[in-house]
């Protein structure tokens, strides 16, 4: 149920994080796009990215000076690997091949499913440290299906 109804790309339409003081904040900043897509084959693959992003001042891979490299990669989360659900928990688990973040990879990423609608899914992990002062927060994504387009 869970693998077939989650294959397709789905557009980032909330990522926000709830820490233990029930603060919520945006985890990408006001405005965050993205994508997350479940293959046929298995395979996850997520990008997601800050609003407004600054532009290297000469437009290729290394065109960033170190501060533009540094605020690139900071306003940038990526990463895809296989995925496996657990049907009857409504689970979904990433084994993670790649990240931006390299401590991840080999990881598995356990996310909870909720089906909001056909065409809703929420995304939330488990708590944990993060950010500034490293409290601990659940995350939680909201992602929108996208159509098919030709």
């Amino acid at each position: 149920m869970w693998a077939e109804w989650l294959k397709g790309t789905w557009m980032l339409d909330t990522f926000t994080g709830v820490d233990e003081d029930g603060v919520v904040v945006d985890m990408m900043g006001t405005g965050a796009t993205g994508f997350i897509s479940y293959s046929d084959d298995g395979w996850v693959s997520v990008q997601i990215a800050k609003a407004d992003r600054a532009r290297y001042d000469i437009p290729d891979v290394e065109g960033g000076s170190d501060e533009q490299t540094l605020a690139a990669a900071r306003g940038l989360f990526a990463y895809a690997g296989l995925f496996e659900t657990d049907e009857e928990n409504g689970i979904v688990y990433h084994k993670l091949q790649f990240s931006l973040i390299p401590n991840w990879i080999g990881s598995t990423q356990k996310r909870y499913i909720t089906k909001e609608s056909e065409n809703v899914l929420v995304l939330t992990a488990d708590p944990a440290r993060m950010g500034p002062g490293g409290k601990k927060r659940k995350s939680r994504l909201r992602w929108i299906r996208l159509e098919k387009q030709l």
